[in-house]
Protein backbone atom coordinates (compact mmCIF):
# COMPACT_ATOMS: atom_id res chain seq x y z
CA UNK A 1 0.00 0.00 0.00
CA UNK A 2 2.91 2.29 0.76
CA UNK A 3 4.17 1.97 -2.79
CA UNK A 4 0.84 3.12 -4.22
CA UNK A 5 1.10 6.30 -2.20
CA UNK A 6 4.45 7.29 -3.62
CA UNK A 7 4.30 9.52 -6.65
CA UNK A 8 7.40 8.69 -8.63
CA UNK A 9 8.53 9.58 -12.12
CA UNK A 10 9.31 6.19 -13.62
CA UNK A 11 9.00 7.19 -17.24
CA UNK A 12 11.86 8.40 -19.39
CA UNK A 13 12.73 11.97 -18.54
CA UNK A 14 12.75 14.49 -21.40
CA UNK A 15 15.84 16.56 -22.17
CA UNK A 16 14.60 19.76 -20.51
CA UNK A 17 13.82 17.97 -17.23
CA UNK A 18 17.18 16.16 -17.19
CA UNK A 19 18.83 19.49 -17.90
CA UNK A 20 17.02 20.98 -14.93
CA UNK A 21 17.94 17.97 -12.80
CA UNK A 22 20.73 19.69 -10.95
CA UNK A 23 19.16 23.14 -10.78
CA UNK A 24 21.20 25.68 -8.90
CA UNK A 25 22.69 25.38 -5.47
CA UNK A 26 20.66 28.01 -3.80
CA UNK A 27 17.52 26.64 -5.39
CA UNK A 28 18.22 23.19 -4.01
CA UNK A 29 17.92 19.84 -5.74
CA UNK A 30 14.30 18.66 -5.86
CA UNK A 31 14.41 18.01 -9.59
CA UNK A 32 17.70 16.24 -9.20
CA UNK A 33 16.23 14.03 -6.49
CA UNK A 34 13.50 13.01 -8.88
CA UNK A 35 15.71 12.69 -11.94
CA UNK A 36 17.93 10.13 -10.26
CA UNK A 37 15.02 7.68 -10.10
CA UNK A 38 15.51 6.81 -13.74
CA UNK A 39 17.62 3.68 -13.39
CA UNK A 40 18.22 3.20 -17.07
CA UNK A 41 21.59 4.73 -17.91
CA UNK A 42 20.63 5.43 -21.51
CA UNK A 43 17.99 7.80 -20.16
CA UNK A 44 20.50 9.60 -17.97
CA UNK A 45 22.22 12.93 -18.47
CA UNK A 46 25.09 13.34 -20.85
CA UNK A 47 28.36 14.87 -19.64
CA UNK A 48 27.39 18.20 -21.20
CA UNK A 49 24.01 18.25 -19.45
CA UNK A 50 25.67 17.45 -16.13
CA UNK A 51 28.27 20.18 -16.72
CA UNK A 52 25.50 22.72 -17.38
CA UNK A 53 23.75 21.64 -14.18
CA UNK A 54 26.95 22.19 -12.18
CA UNK A 55 27.31 25.63 -13.76
CA UNK A 56 23.77 26.48 -12.69
CA UNK A 57 25.01 26.32 -9.11
CA UNK A 58 26.54 29.74 -9.86
CA UNK A 59 23.22 31.43 -10.53
CA UNK A 60 21.11 32.04 -7.46
CA UNK A 61 20.46 34.31 -4.52
CA UNK A 62 23.80 33.43 -2.94
CA UNK A 63 25.74 35.15 -5.69
CA UNK A 64 23.93 38.43 -5.03
CA UNK A 65 25.40 38.42 -1.51
CA UNK A 66 29.01 37.75 -2.52
CA UNK A 67 30.01 41.46 -2.70
CA UNK A 68 28.66 41.81 0.85
CA UNK A 69 30.78 38.80 1.85
CA UNK A 70 33.86 40.56 0.45
CA UNK A 71 32.90 43.67 2.44
CA UNK A 72 33.13 41.55 5.61
CA UNK A 73 36.42 39.87 4.67
CA UNK A 74 38.34 42.44 2.63
CA UNK A 75 39.19 42.01 -1.05
CA UNK A 76 42.46 40.10 -0.50
CA UNK A 77 41.14 37.73 2.15
CA UNK A 78 37.95 37.35 0.14
CA UNK A 79 39.74 36.29 -3.03
CA UNK A 80 42.07 33.88 -1.25
CA UNK A 81 39.43 32.35 0.99
CA UNK A 82 36.76 32.02 -1.70
CA UNK A 83 39.10 29.84 -3.75
CA UNK A 84 40.54 28.05 -0.70
CA UNK A 85 37.18 27.29 0.89
CA UNK A 86 35.63 26.46 -2.47
CA UNK A 87 38.28 23.91 -3.39
CA UNK A 88 38.31 22.52 0.15
CA UNK A 89 34.57 21.87 -0.05
CA UNK A 90 35.04 20.42 -3.54
CA UNK A 91 37.65 18.01 -2.16
CA UNK A 92 35.21 16.94 0.58
CA UNK A 93 32.57 16.32 -2.11
CA UNK A 94 34.95 14.01 -3.95
CA UNK A 95 35.64 11.98 -0.82
CA UNK A 96 31.94 11.73 0.06
CA UNK A 97 31.01 10.68 -3.49
CA UNK A 98 33.77 8.08 -3.52
CA UNK A 99 32.51 6.49 -0.30
CA UNK A 100 28.85 6.64 -1.34
CA UNK A 101 29.69 4.87 -4.61
CA UNK A 102 31.62 2.18 -2.73
CA UNK A 103 28.79 1.69 -0.22
CA UNK A 104 26.32 1.34 -3.06
CA UNK A 105 28.43 -1.40 -4.64
CA UNK A 106 29.01 -3.22 -1.33
CA UNK A 107 25.34 -3.24 -0.36
CA UNK A 108 23.95 -3.60 -3.89
CA UNK A 109 22.13 -0.26 -3.57
CA UNK A 110 22.57 1.75 -6.79
CA UNK A 111 20.63 4.76 -5.43
CA UNK A 112 21.88 5.26 -1.88
CA UNK A 113 20.83 8.45 -0.10
CA UNK A 114 22.99 10.76 1.99
CA UNK A 115 21.16 9.68 5.14
CA UNK A 116 21.66 5.98 4.39
CA UNK A 117 25.33 6.52 3.58
CA UNK A 118 25.92 8.20 6.96
CA UNK A 119 24.08 5.41 8.80
CA UNK A 120 26.03 2.64 7.04
CA UNK A 121 29.32 4.46 7.57
CA UNK A 122 28.87 4.80 11.33
CA UNK A 123 27.98 1.11 11.58
CA UNK A 124 31.35 0.31 10.02
CA UNK A 125 33.19 2.57 12.47
CA UNK A 126 34.14 1.94 16.13
CA UNK A 127 31.60 -0.36 17.81
CA UNK A 128 31.07 2.06 20.69
CA UNK A 129 29.50 4.53 18.25
CA UNK A 130 27.25 2.12 16.36
CA UNK A 131 24.22 3.23 18.38
CA UNK A 132 24.66 6.70 16.86
CA UNK A 133 23.96 5.53 13.32
CA UNK A 134 20.22 6.20 13.48
CA UNK A 135 20.52 9.55 15.30
CA UNK A 136 23.04 10.74 12.72
CA UNK A 137 20.71 9.58 9.96
CA UNK A 138 17.95 11.67 11.50
CA UNK A 139 20.43 14.55 11.78
CA UNK A 140 20.97 14.46 8.02
CA UNK A 141 17.22 14.70 7.46
CA UNK A 142 16.95 17.58 9.94
CA UNK A 143 19.80 19.48 8.33
CA UNK A 144 18.40 19.02 4.84
CA UNK A 145 14.95 20.16 6.01
CA UNK A 146 16.32 23.17 7.90
CA UNK A 147 18.52 24.09 4.94
CA UNK A 148 15.73 24.07 2.37
CA UNK A 149 13.26 25.68 4.77
CA UNK A 150 15.87 28.33 5.59
CA UNK A 151 16.38 29.11 1.93
CA UNK A 152 12.62 29.52 1.56
CA UNK A 153 12.80 32.09 4.39
CA UNK A 154 15.59 33.85 2.50
CA UNK A 155 13.39 33.82 -0.60
CA UNK A 156 10.50 35.46 1.24
CA UNK A 157 12.78 38.25 2.49
CA UNK A 158 14.27 38.73 -0.96
CA UNK A 159 10.90 38.88 -2.75
CA UNK A 160 9.47 41.29 -0.18
CA UNK A 161 12.46 43.64 -0.32
CA UNK A 162 12.33 43.65 -4.11
CA UNK A 163 8.61 44.42 -4.11
CA UNK A 164 9.09 47.18 -1.55
CA UNK A 165 11.88 48.68 -3.68
CA UNK A 166 9.57 48.84 -6.69
CA UNK A 167 6.47 49.73 -4.69
CA UNK A 168 8.13 52.71 -3.01
CA UNK A 169 8.85 54.17 -6.43
CA UNK A 170 5.59 53.45 -8.24
CA UNK A 171 2.89 52.74 -5.63
CA UNK A 172 2.92 53.33 -1.86
CA UNK A 173 5.61 53.37 0.81
CA UNK A 174 4.79 50.23 2.79
CA UNK A 175 6.74 48.28 5.38
CA UNK A 176 8.49 45.27 3.85
CA UNK A 177 6.80 42.99 6.39
CA UNK A 178 3.45 43.90 4.87
CA UNK A 179 4.69 42.65 1.51
CA UNK A 180 5.77 39.40 3.20
CA UNK A 181 2.25 38.91 4.53
CA UNK A 182 0.71 39.71 1.14
CA UNK A 183 2.80 37.18 -0.79
CA UNK A 184 1.90 34.36 1.62
CA UNK A 185 -1.29 33.44 -0.28
CA UNK A 186 0.35 33.25 -3.76
CA UNK A 187 3.19 31.21 -2.27
CA UNK A 188 0.70 28.79 -0.71
CA UNK A 189 -1.00 28.30 -4.08
CA UNK A 190 2.26 27.32 -5.77
CA UNK A 191 3.30 25.21 -2.79
CA UNK A 192 0.11 23.14 -2.99
CA UNK A 193 1.23 21.72 -6.35
CA UNK A 194 2.08 18.12 -5.48
CA UNK A 195 3.26 16.83 -8.85
CA UNK A 196 6.91 17.66 -9.48
CA UNK A 197 6.45 17.54 -13.24
CA UNK A 198 4.06 20.47 -12.95
CA UNK A 199 6.82 22.53 -11.36
CA UNK A 200 9.21 22.11 -14.30
CA UNK A 201 7.78 25.14 -16.20
CA UNK A 202 8.43 27.25 -13.09
CA UNK A 203 12.07 26.19 -13.19
CA UNK A 204 12.38 27.08 -16.87
CA UNK A 205 10.90 30.55 -16.31
CA UNK A 206 13.07 31.06 -13.23
CA UNK A 207 16.30 30.17 -15.02
CA UNK A 208 15.53 32.49 -17.93
CA UNK A 209 14.76 35.41 -15.59
CA UNK A 210 17.90 34.81 -13.52
CA UNK A 211 20.25 34.71 -16.49
CA UNK A 212 18.74 37.89 -17.93
CA UNK A 213 18.98 39.61 -14.56
CA UNK A 214 22.65 38.72 -14.15
CA UNK A 215 23.47 40.18 -17.55
CA UNK A 216 21.93 43.47 -16.39
CA UNK A 217 23.91 43.44 -13.12
CA UNK A 218 27.23 42.66 -14.83
CA UNK A 219 26.65 45.53 -17.22
CA UNK A 220 26.58 47.97 -14.28
CA UNK A 221 29.22 46.18 -12.20
CA UNK A 222 32.13 46.92 -14.54
CA UNK A 223 31.06 50.48 -15.28
CA UNK A 224 32.83 53.51 -13.72
CA UNK A 225 34.93 51.59 -11.19
CA UNK A 226 36.23 53.92 -8.41
CA UNK A 227 39.77 54.20 -7.06
CA UNK A 228 41.04 50.86 -5.84
CA UNK A 229 43.15 52.29 -3.00
CA UNK A 230 40.12 52.94 -0.80
CA UNK A 231 39.24 49.25 -0.49
CA UNK A 232 40.22 47.23 2.58
CA UNK A 233 42.37 44.20 1.82
CA UNK A 234 41.71 42.70 5.27
CA UNK A 235 38.75 43.28 7.55
CA UNK A 236 38.51 42.56 11.31
CA UNK A 237 38.37 38.86 12.15
CA UNK A 238 35.01 39.27 13.88
CA UNK A 239 33.39 39.82 10.48
CA UNK A 240 34.84 36.69 8.88
CA UNK A 241 32.12 34.24 10.08
CA UNK A 242 29.55 36.10 7.97
CA UNK A 243 31.85 35.69 4.95
CA UNK A 244 32.25 31.97 5.75
CA UNK A 245 28.51 31.32 5.92
CA UNK A 246 27.76 33.32 2.78
CA UNK A 247 30.40 31.52 0.71
CA UNK A 248 29.24 28.10 1.94
CA UNK A 249 25.64 28.96 1.12
CA UNK A 250 26.68 30.09 -2.34
CA UNK A 251 28.98 27.27 -3.47
CA UNK A 252 27.98 24.24 -1.40
CA UNK A 253 25.98 21.92 -3.65
CA UNK A 254 26.32 18.48 -2.10
CA UNK A 255 22.65 17.61 -2.73
CA UNK A 256 22.88 18.59 -6.38
CA UNK A 257 26.16 16.73 -6.93
CA UNK A 258 24.95 13.52 -5.27
CA UNK A 259 21.88 13.50 -7.50
CA UNK A 260 23.91 14.26 -10.63
CA UNK A 261 26.16 11.29 -9.99
CA UNK A 262 23.16 8.98 -9.80
CA UNK A 263 21.46 10.31 -12.92
CA UNK A 264 24.42 10.59 -15.33
CA UNK A 265 24.71 8.25 -18.29
CA UNK A 266 28.39 7.75 -17.45
CA UNK A 267 28.73 8.39 -13.69
CA UNK A 268 32.48 7.75 -13.73
CA UNK A 269 32.96 10.93 -15.79
CA UNK A 270 31.72 13.00 -12.85
CA UNK A 271 34.85 12.33 -10.82
CA UNK A 272 38.54 12.53 -11.66
CA UNK A 273 41.01 15.35 -12.04
CA UNK A 274 39.38 16.60 -15.24
CA UNK A 275 35.92 15.25 -14.50
CA UNK A 276 32.66 17.11 -14.98
CA UNK A 277 32.51 18.05 -11.30
CA UNK A 278 35.93 19.72 -11.23
CA UNK A 279 35.41 21.51 -14.54
CA UNK A 280 32.05 22.92 -13.52
CA UNK A 281 33.01 23.88 -9.96
CA UNK A 282 36.19 25.66 -11.08
CA UNK A 283 34.05 27.88 -13.29
CA UNK A 284 31.48 28.40 -10.50
CA UNK A 285 34.04 29.26 -7.81
CA UNK A 286 35.88 31.60 -10.17
CA UNK A 287 32.61 33.33 -11.08
CA UNK A 288 31.74 33.88 -7.42
CA UNK A 289 35.20 35.26 -6.63
CA UNK A 290 35.11 37.67 -9.59
CA UNK A 291 31.52 38.74 -8.90
CA UNK A 292 32.24 39.37 -5.22
CA UNK A 293 35.51 41.20 -5.90
CA UNK A 294 34.14 43.57 -8.53
CA UNK A 295 30.92 44.12 -6.60
CA UNK A 296 32.92 45.21 -3.56
CA UNK A 297 35.24 47.30 -5.73
CA UNK A 298 32.29 49.02 -7.39
CA UNK A 299 30.39 49.96 -4.23
CA UNK A 300 33.03 49.77 -1.46
CA UNK A 301 31.82 50.42 2.08
CA UNK A 302 28.31 51.08 0.76
CA UNK A 303 27.91 47.50 -0.49
CA UNK A 304 24.49 46.15 0.53
CA UNK A 305 23.72 42.58 1.54
CA UNK A 306 22.15 42.19 -1.91
CA UNK A 307 23.94 43.84 -4.83
CA UNK A 308 20.56 44.71 -6.35
CA UNK A 309 20.09 47.37 -3.67
CA UNK A 310 23.19 49.18 -4.97
CA UNK A 311 21.94 49.48 -8.53
CA UNK A 312 21.08 53.02 -9.78
CA UNK A 313 17.60 53.87 -8.54
CA UNK A 314 16.52 55.98 -11.50
CA UNK A 315 17.59 53.69 -14.37
CA UNK A 316 15.08 51.40 -16.02
CA UNK A 317 17.22 48.28 -16.33
CA UNK A 318 18.05 47.92 -12.61
CA UNK A 319 14.34 48.14 -11.83
CA UNK A 320 13.70 45.60 -14.56
CA UNK A 321 16.36 43.28 -13.09
CA UNK A 322 14.87 43.63 -9.59
CA UNK A 323 11.48 42.58 -10.93
CA UNK A 324 12.95 39.63 -12.82
CA UNK A 325 14.85 38.37 -9.77
CA UNK A 326 11.73 38.71 -7.60
CA UNK A 327 9.72 36.66 -10.11
CA UNK A 328 12.52 34.11 -10.49
CA UNK A 329 12.73 33.55 -6.74
CA UNK A 330 8.94 33.40 -6.47
CA UNK A 331 8.80 30.64 -9.10
CA UNK A 332 11.58 28.78 -7.29
CA UNK A 333 9.98 28.81 -3.85
CA UNK A 334 7.91 25.66 -4.39
CA UNK A 335 10.84 23.82 -5.96
CA UNK A 336 12.98 24.52 -2.90
CA UNK A 337 10.26 23.56 -0.46
CA UNK A 338 9.60 20.29 -2.29
CA UNK A 339 12.63 18.74 -0.57
CA UNK A 340 11.43 19.69 2.92
CA UNK A 341 7.95 18.34 2.27
CA UNK A 342 9.33 15.18 0.68
CA UNK A 343 11.52 14.34 3.69
CA UNK A 344 8.94 15.14 6.38
CA UNK A 345 6.01 13.61 4.53
CA UNK A 346 7.45 10.43 3.03
CA UNK A 347 9.81 9.50 5.88
CA UNK A 348 7.79 10.43 8.95
CA UNK A 349 4.13 11.40 8.44
CA UNK A 350 2.80 9.30 5.55
CA UNK A 351 3.68 5.87 7.02
CA UNK A 352 1.82 6.73 10.24
CA UNK A 353 -1.45 7.98 8.72
CA UNK A 354 -4.56 6.26 7.46
CA UNK A 355 -5.40 6.69 3.78
CA UNK A 356 -8.42 8.89 4.41
CA UNK A 357 -6.28 11.54 6.14
CA UNK A 358 -3.35 11.60 3.72
CA UNK A 359 -4.36 14.40 1.37
CA UNK A 360 -5.72 16.69 4.08
CA UNK A 361 -2.66 16.34 6.31
CA UNK A 362 -0.28 16.86 3.39
CA UNK A 363 -2.05 20.08 2.40
CA UNK A 364 -1.96 21.27 6.03
CA UNK A 365 1.77 20.51 6.17
CA UNK A 366 2.43 22.50 3.01
CA UNK A 367 0.38 25.47 4.21
CA UNK A 368 2.06 25.36 7.64
CA UNK A 369 5.54 25.42 6.09
CA UNK A 370 4.72 28.47 3.98
CA UNK A 371 3.23 30.32 6.94
CA UNK A 372 6.22 29.39 9.10
CA UNK A 373 8.69 30.67 6.50
CA UNK A 374 6.79 33.95 6.22
CA UNK A 375 6.71 34.37 10.02
CA UNK A 376 10.46 33.74 10.28
CA UNK A 377 11.06 36.27 7.51
CA UNK A 378 8.84 38.83 9.24
CA UNK A 379 10.77 38.43 12.48
CA UNK A 380 14.22 38.46 10.83
CA UNK A 381 13.96 40.43 7.56
CA UNK A 382 17.69 40.48 6.83
CA UNK A 383 18.64 38.79 3.56
CA UNK A 384 22.39 38.63 4.18
CA UNK A 385 22.28 37.40 7.78
CA UNK A 386 19.64 34.72 7.15
CA UNK A 387 21.62 33.48 4.18
CA UNK A 388 24.83 33.37 6.26
CA UNK A 389 23.08 31.51 9.09
CA UNK A 390 21.76 28.80 6.76
CA UNK A 391 25.23 28.35 5.27
CA UNK A 392 27.00 28.25 8.63
CA UNK A 393 24.56 26.03 10.48
CA UNK A 394 23.48 23.52 7.81
CA UNK A 395 26.07 23.43 5.05
CA UNK A 396 29.11 23.39 7.32
CA UNK A 397 27.76 20.09 8.66
CA UNK A 398 26.49 18.64 5.39
CA UNK A 399 29.53 19.68 3.33
CA UNK A 400 32.45 19.39 5.77
CA UNK A 401 31.73 17.73 9.13
CA UNK A 402 29.65 14.75 7.95
CA UNK A 403 31.97 13.89 5.01
CA UNK A 404 34.83 13.86 7.53
CA UNK A 405 32.92 11.54 9.86
CA UNK A 406 31.99 9.23 6.98
CA UNK A 407 35.63 9.03 5.89
CA UNK A 408 36.91 8.25 9.40
CA UNK A 409 34.34 5.52 9.99
CA UNK A 410 34.79 3.76 6.64
CA UNK A 411 38.58 3.75 6.98
CA UNK A 412 38.43 2.49 10.59
CA UNK A 413 38.81 -1.17 9.64
CA UNK A 414 41.40 -0.34 6.98
CA UNK A 415 44.49 1.80 7.08
CA UNK A 416 44.52 5.57 7.58
CA UNK A 417 47.56 5.76 5.31
CA UNK A 418 51.19 6.64 6.03
CA UNK A 419 51.43 8.85 9.08
CA UNK A 420 47.61 8.58 9.46
CA UNK A 421 47.33 11.15 6.68
CA UNK A 422 43.70 10.30 5.90
CA UNK A 423 42.72 10.63 9.56
CA UNK A 424 44.40 14.03 9.70
CA UNK A 425 42.59 15.05 6.50
CA UNK A 426 39.20 14.05 7.89
CA UNK A 427 39.87 15.78 11.20
CA UNK A 428 40.75 18.91 9.23
CA UNK A 429 37.35 18.75 7.51
CA UNK A 430 35.60 18.36 10.86
CA UNK A 431 37.60 21.08 12.62
CA UNK A 432 37.09 23.58 9.81
CA UNK A 433 33.37 22.80 9.70
CA UNK A 434 33.06 23.14 13.47
CA UNK A 435 35.12 26.33 13.71
CA UNK A 436 33.48 28.10 10.79
CA UNK A 437 30.03 26.66 11.42
CA UNK A 438 29.89 27.42 15.14
CA UNK A 439 31.43 30.88 14.75
CA UNK A 440 29.20 31.75 11.79
CA UNK A 441 26.07 30.48 13.52
CA UNK A 442 26.80 32.29 16.79
CA UNK A 443 27.75 35.58 15.13
CA UNK A 444 24.74 35.64 12.82
CA UNK A 445 22.33 34.69 15.61
CA UNK A 446 23.77 37.37 17.90
CA UNK A 447 23.53 39.96 15.14
CA UNK A 448 19.99 38.92 14.23
CA UNK A 449 18.87 39.09 17.85
CA UNK A 450 20.55 42.47 18.36
CA UNK A 451 18.85 43.93 15.30
CA UNK A 452 15.51 42.14 15.65
CA UNK A 453 14.96 41.21 19.32
CA UNK A 454 12.04 38.87 19.96
CA UNK A 455 11.05 40.92 23.01
CA UNK A 456 11.38 44.65 22.39
CA UNK A 457 11.89 46.91 25.38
Amino acid sequence: MGNTRRRRLDQKLPFHQRLLGGFQNSFGSPLANEARLSSKKDNGMSDLEAFINVLKCGFGTGCLAMPYAFLNSGWLVGLICTFALGFFVLYAMHILLHHINNLGVQHNMPMISYRKAVELSIRKGPSMFHYLSKPFGYLVDVLLCVYHFGVDCVYVVFIAKSLKHLGDMYLWVWDERLYMALIASPLILTFLIRDLKSLVPFAIISNFLLITGYFVILNYLFRDLPEFEHLHAIQPLRNFPIFFGTVLFSIESVGVILSLGRSMRNPKNLMGTWGVLNQGMIVVISFYAIFGFFGYWRYGENTSNSILQNMPQNDFFPKFATGMFALAIFFSYALQGYVTVDIIWRNYLEPELEDRYLQSVEFLLRIALVIASVLVAIQYPDFGLLLSFVGSFCLAQLGLILPGIVDICLRYEEDYGPGRIFLIRSMLFICMGLAGGVAGTVVTLQTLYARYPVVRR
